[in-house]
């Protein structure tokens, strides 16, 4: 693994969210590059002050729309890997608006529960990461925005037609599956959605 790599991890990392074969991995990678360390525990801290955050409480009405905006704000480029863009997110809506909205998407990757789904576009290139709850609710993480005059929908993969969810145009969205889909996919379309997937946009891996 390279620094880089290392990186990316450190956030699941300290959270305990990693697989035994993948904490090995990563605390080898330290051992190789104790520069690292100090980036580790910051992580660790963060999440253990998230561990001990309040329970989550209801969503105010109108939060939502807020955190969104302030997000757009700050989007810039930046050399992240998705788990710190992800990890940068969650400590914005926690540090900002309370930890019963980024802290709980936080510490839901500690659960066994919890998916991880890698999206790839057509061409096989990495669009982003859906985090998946136990109760069906999925936070999405795309890398950009739809083109002019596109928006992304979501749609609910089984061994059947793919089923149509929510249109959003920012990268990031919350959305709850039906029971009966087992996977996420995204898709371009038209303002207002389609009953159909018209683009393929991120498929999971």
């Amino acid at each position: 693994m390279n620094p880089e790599e290392v990186r990316e991890l450190l956030p699941l990392y300290a959270l305990g969210a990693l697989s035994p074969e993948e904490r090995s991995r990563v605390e080898e990678a330290l051992s190789s590059y104790p520069e690292l360390w100090a980036e580790a525990k910051a992580w660790m801290e963060a999440a253990s002050q998230l561990a001990e955050a309040v329970p989550p409480a209801p969503v105010p009405p109108g939060l939502e729309d807020k955190v969104m905006t302030r997000i757009r704000a700050l989007r810039r480029p930046a050399p992240w890997g998705w788990l710190r863009q992800a990890a940068a997110v969650f400590l914005i809506l926690a540090l900002g608006y309370g930890t019963y909205l980024g802290g709980g998407w936080l510490l839901t990757l500690r659960e066994p529960t919890t998916q991880v789904i890698t999206l790839v576009s057509p061409q096989g290139e990495v669009v982003g990461r859906a985090i998946l709850r136990a109760d069906r609710t999925a936070l999405i993480l795309l890398h950009g925005s739809p083109p002019k005059g596109k928006v992304f929908q979501a749609w609910g993969l089984d061994h059947g037609e793919p089923l149509p969810l929510s249109t959003f145009r920012l990268p990031l969205k919350t959305l709850r599956l039906p029971p009966e889909a087992l996977a996420v996919a995204i898709s371009l379309e038209p303002p207002g959605g389609s009953s159909k997937p018209t683009t393929l946009f991120g498929l999971p891996r």
